[in-house]
């Protein structure tokens, strides 16, 4: 037996407060992590240019009924809600990378039913396939970019998550103005592969190494994923000082203080998310443009995610600078005022002999712009931060899975909230949704920018210790190797 510092010598910095010199494998990582956010985002399209070619006479044997729209539009959501569960408990137990592989194998599958369909169960069956690996991907990404990340990028790496979701997106809107339904599905089996390949060649999330005690594959990961100038003990002294402290889990924990009320928020939050109608938008939207009167509806839908993508660029920076709160707040106020002009741009139609396509436009261009800005990834951001290690599978799981049956919820019953309280009644509530969401986020939301995990921890339970000193990154050394010094924590069998 010996000590950590034993086995493993630490360099020193020459020049005391020299700032860290960050990997450039944690930017890859995050990167070759993210593909499966693109697949997300291609996944989520998807529907939106294929579900007009295949509700007109023409598309024979395949052609979809009013109920095997709604069906083909919202069994993404429920196998992605299927995927979550599946996906925590994978997590747990085999790790956050290898969850990523193996979301790879039922998307992989499902892409490759729908291309070559012959049937409408085939098309069903194989987007319920696609959801699943949605859904796994979808809970373990942001897991996995959480862990790795320092402090000061963390939310600019998870928003990295919403980035990749808009370029998914507007290349199978732009694709989709080139190609049939059945070539968009075999292109997406490319990144799936890219994902799956790339994902073998990186290291397991340190934290959970840690919890599965194989603390020198942890220490190993921190280096390669920080550089060897990171303030390695001290990170490993708050994640290993965090867990002893850490009580284990089950589902009855999560119902009890401390783990309750971040559990609360959690899903609050990602109740909020599918409550702005997004989903119904994002699934419908071509639809909802030909409705509007737009011959070249494809065109205009590409259009409204190249400004999605836009936005969420210029969303990047602001994350670890505004907070996450102020974003959000920004965000939903912007979605209030797009939903309210779309159902205004549907009662003028109605009632006018004004030609108003333009208003149409406007609206859904600021609503993929707002949502972009904010209530697209914050959620999933939250997710991983409020919740400890040992919690983060299993209430991600139930968290994720929550907001993807209430996704197919929202997407199933659109249609039938279009007729029941018209068009323009359907995105008023959304803004009505989306306007009670702001009260929430300001009394309720705590912020958390600029902390460690462990420290997002202790705010819900103070009497969790975190090692001292709390060095930032780029701090001195010695600093570091004196923080290591007084835990004394580890060691290793030989």
């Amino acid at each position: 037996m010996s000590l950590l510092e034993d086995e493993y010598s630490y360099k020193s910095s020459s020049n005391n407060g020299k700032h860290l010199c960050r990997s450039i494998k944690l930017y890859f990582a995050s990167f070759i992590a993210c593909i499966a956010s693109f697949v997300v985002g291609y996944s989520l399209q998807y529907s939106s240019p294929t579900i007009p070619q295949l509700t007109i006479p023409s598309a024979g044997n395949l052609y979809l009924s009013s109920g095997n729209t709604s069906l083909f539009a919202s069994l993404l959501a429920i196998g992605a809600a299927g995927g979550a569960l599946i996906g925590g408990k994978i997590s747990d137990q085999l790790g956050r990378r290898s969850t990523l592989i193996l979301s790879s194998i039922p998307s992989m599958a499902g892409w490759l039913l729908i291309a070559y369909a012959t049937a409408v169960w085939h098309l069903l069956v194989g987007r319920t396939l696609c959801g699943i690996g949605v859904g796994i991907s979808s809970l373990a990404v942001p897991i996995y970019l959480a862990e790795i990340s320092t402090p000061d990028i963390r939310g600019s790496l998870l928003f990295l998550t919403s980035l990749l979701i808009a370029i998914g997106s507007l290349s199978c809107a732009a694709l989709s103005v080139l190609v049939k339904w059945r070539y968009l599905a075999v292109i997406a089996g490319i990144p799936i592969l890219v994902l799956a390949i790339g994902m073998i060649l990186l290291p397991e999330s340190p934290r959970f190494l840690v919890s599965q005690g194989r603390l020198k594959e942890a220490i190993d990961c921190l280096r390669w994923l920080h550089g060897d100038e990171a303030n390695i003990y001290v990170e490993l002294t708050e994640i290993e000082e965090m867990h002893k402290n850490t009580p284990t889990m089950d589902l009855c924990e999560l119902f009890r203080p401390p783990l309750v009320k971040p559990f609360m928020i959690a899903i609050a939050c990602m109740l909020l998310q599918q409550f702005t109608g997004f989903n119904a938008i994002y699934y419908y939207c071509t639809s909802i443009f030909n409705q509007a009167g737009f011959k070249d509806s494809l065109i205009v839908n590409l259009i409204a995610n190249a400004v999605q993508l836009f936005a969420t660029i210029l969303a990047v920076p602001f994350i670890d600078r505004a907070g996450r709160k102020i974003l959000l707040m920004i965000s939903g106020a912007g979605i209030v005022i797009s939903c309210g002009l779309f159902g205004l741009f549907f009662q003028l139609k109605e009632s006018t002999p004004l030609k108003l396509d333009w208003l149409a436009i406007v609206s859904v261009v600021l609503f993929l712009m707002f949502f972009a800005l904010g209530w697209s990834a914050i959620p999933w951001l939250l997710m991983s931060e409020l919740l400890p290690t040992k919690a983060r599978g299993i209430a991600s799981s139930l968290i994720a899975c929550l907001n993807w049956t209430s996704g197919f919820l929202v997407v199933f019953f659109f249609i039938d909230i279009e007729k029941g309280l018209t068009k323009q009644g359907g995105f008023w509530l959304f803004a009505g949704c989306t306007l009670a969401s702001e009260f929430f986020i300001y009394y309720y939301l705590p912020e958390t920018k600029g902390k460690t995990l462990e420290q997002i921890q202790q705010s819900f339970d103070p009497d969790l210790p975190i090692e001292e000193p709390h060095l930032s990154y780029g701090s001195d050394l010695t600093g570091g190797q004196r923080a290591f010094d007084k835990s004394q924590s580890w060691s290793i069998n030989k």
